[in-house]
């Protein structure tokens, strides 16, 4: 079954289940990412990402520079453990990891999430690929793919037990919108996948497509 697939098993699911206000709620938040053009405002293609200090699951700080990788990196940021949609975006590409692998790609998951909570996304989805912390969104934030909650979805996710104040370790409120970004060894963005809809990713052999073409 493809991520598509999967995709949308799920979302059918949670839109039969999921009381109307409550979608509406969340439908409303992607709303307003699109209003403020927040993909407008990210880094695009030819822009170079900003050397920024990661965390990985083992605690050791490290510069996204220092990250070890053969011709490209995918950059999966995704919103964090407790999202079923990231979890499966991050199984497939772990599925996939070899085939990137000979077309020179390395793969690495970034969230904002405690090293503890990252730990826990990375051994329940039984990945061997690298699941980094980024420390209050800092390299989130410079790349600009942040937004805040609003008071509506905070409440909302408050209520299905997800508090992002513990997940995160701060009071800010922010998600990134689950974006891929591929750099080169300059750190130079080759390729982006930027969505507003949190239940839409990118195929990951689609990407594997892309990469080929470079």
């Amino acid at each position: 079954m493809t991520l598509q697939e999967q995709l949308k098993q799920m979302r059918d699911a949670t839109m039969n289940r999921m009381p109307q206000n409550i979608i509406q709620v969340f439908k409303d938040s992607i709303t307003e990412i699109k209003k403020n053009k927040l993909k407008e405002k990210t880094l695009q293609v030819g822009d170079i990402i900003p050397d920024i200090t990661l965390q990985s699951i083992h605690n050791e700080t490290t510069l996204l520079s220092n990250i070890d990788y053969t011709n490209f990196l995918v950059l999966n940021f995704y919103r964090g453990g407790w999202c079923p949609y990231c979890n499966m975006e991050l199984r497939e590409y772990e599925k996939l990891k070899n085939d990137f692998n000979i077309e020179g790609t390395d793969i690495i998951g970034i969230s904002a999430e405690r090293i503890e909570l990252a730990n826990q996304t990375h051994v329940k989805n039984s990945l061997s690929l690298p699941v980094f912390t980024d420390v209050d969104a800092k390299l989130m934030k410079a790349i600009g793919i942040v937004f805040q909650l609003d008071e509506a979805s905070k409440k909302e996710y408050k209520n299905f037990g997800m508090d992002l104040t513990k997940i995160h370790g701060n009071g800010n409120y922010e998600l990134p919108v689950p974006a891929i970004y591929v750099i080169n060894k300059k750190r130079e963005i080759m390729h982006i996948h930027f969505e507003e809809d949190y239940m839409t990713r990118l195929e990951p052999r689609e990407l594997l497509n892309i990469i080929k073409t470079f």
